[in-house]
């Protein structure tokens, strides 16, 4: 999909199982702070401790469920303060009811059985932070409050609760701030992508442009004289082989400025063409390395390998997802290394690669590879020298 490019998969996967972690062992941290030993607990109290780490399991899949929903919804477009992303509201599923369920038996179990109340403290502050996940903030700082009023009503200690309220809200603070900073690098992965996909179109819009500035007006006169031609030629009146000599010779003109435009297209200058691909590919984001220089490439040779780089450039922010490009100039051929690249094996020719071939002609060579997401397209201005 289009907004889970590489970078912010890893990104993603690693705060998802960053927040996750934290929300499972938070309650192991407050019973830790308010001197409940697990094992202890579990012989005093086996249902209400079983009950606790039943909701931890199912509070850290609550989590990933919203964390994996979120990252497939719609990127966020409100924007608060700075103009930086707002989260809002995060949908959950009801398994987050299932973690405000299990925490309403643990405090009937301390209510009819006498239950450690210092377990009833843990299991709210892992609904704070699992249900705080979905919601800014402030609401995740009252809830945590409310429930903290809750848990005095039902008799649990003022200073337990306390440290309670103080781990769920800074869960709450936690879990939402990593979450705003996973917000703000997805927008700059899709303004990456955006930015690149942006860089092809201009190229194809600015040559579109050459051409309809080339050849618009000579279309538009050969239709007219060919109308004209058609009448005269009904009416049997000899200007009508004039005015056909016209239109083919205007044709022919607009033909030599067509081959002439394109010409020029793949012959640039290969200085120029050097620093436009590396602006070109440093302008989405990718690490450019350049080893060589316009100047050890034969002058027969430079159009050649100008039009490889504009053509590979290109096709690069077209097809894969890279992070550095390395371009290679030597007396013997252009090469092009991207990261980023889908698939590994045989790389199936499409129309640019076919194309490409074809135009560098019988002489030279062009050879490309794909293995662990890497791509090369390697090629030589001489055939021999390319098997060799």
């Amino acid at each position: 999909m289009t907004t889970t490019a590489r970078q912010w998969s890893i990104f993603f996967a690693y705060t998802a199982y960053s927040v996750v972690t934290v929300l499972v062992l938070l309650p192991l941290g407050v019973l830790q702070f308010l001197g409940v030993r697990l094992p202890e607990s579990m012989g005093a109290h086996p249902v209400a401790t079983t009950l606790l780490l039943v909701q931890m399991a199912v509070g850290g899949w609550s989590s990933w469920r919203t964390m994996h929903a979120w990252s497939r919804s719609e990127a966020p477009t409100v924007h608060g303060r700075w103009d930086l992303p707002r989260l809002g509201f995060l949908r959950s599923d009801r398994s987050l009811y299932a973690v405000a369920v299990l925490s309403g038996v643990i405090a009937v179990a301390m209510l009819l059985a006498g239950t450690d109340s210092r377990l009833l403290i843990a299991s709210l502050t892992l609904l704070i932070g699992v249900a705080g996940l979905c919601v800014p903030w402030w609401i995740g700082a009252l809830a945590a409050f409310a429930l903290g009023v809750g848990a005095v009503t039902l008799g649990a200690p003022l200073p337990a609760i306390a440290i309670g309220f103080s781990f769920g809200l800074a869960s709450v603070t936690t879990v939402r701030g990593t979450l705003w900073l996973a917000a703000v690098v997805r927008e700059l992965e899709d303004a990456r992508q955006a930015q690149a996909q942006l860089a092809v179109a201009e190229e194809r819009l600015r040559f579109a442009r050459d051409l309809h500035d080339v050849t618009g007006r000579d279309l538009s006169v050969i239709a007219v004289k060919s109308e004209l031609v058609a009448q005269l030629a009904e009416r049997g009146d000899a200007r009508a082989v004039e005015h056909g000599r016209e239109a083919a010779q205007i044709a022919r003109a607009s033909l030599a400025e067509i081959r002439a435009l394109v010409r020029g297209y793949r012959e640039a200058d290969l200085a120029t063409e050097l620093r436009g691909t590396a602006s070109l590919l440093r302008s989405a984001h990718v690490e450019v390395t350049i080893n060589g220089s316009a100047e050890v490439v034969p002058a027969a040779r430079a159009g050649t390998a100008a039009w490889v780089l504009r053509e590979g450039g290109t096709n690069i922010l077209r097809h894969a997802d890279p992070t550095g490009v390395t371009i290679t100039l030597t007396d013997r051929g252009v090469t092009l290394v991207n990261d980023g690249a889908t698939g590994d094996g045989d790389v199936r020719e499409g129309s640019g690669l076919t194309g490409m071939r074809e135009r560098l002609g019988p002489h030279a060579a062009l050879r490309t590879h794909r293995e662990d997401g890497t791509f090369t397209l390697d090629v030589r201005f001489d055939a021999q020298e390319g098997t060799s």
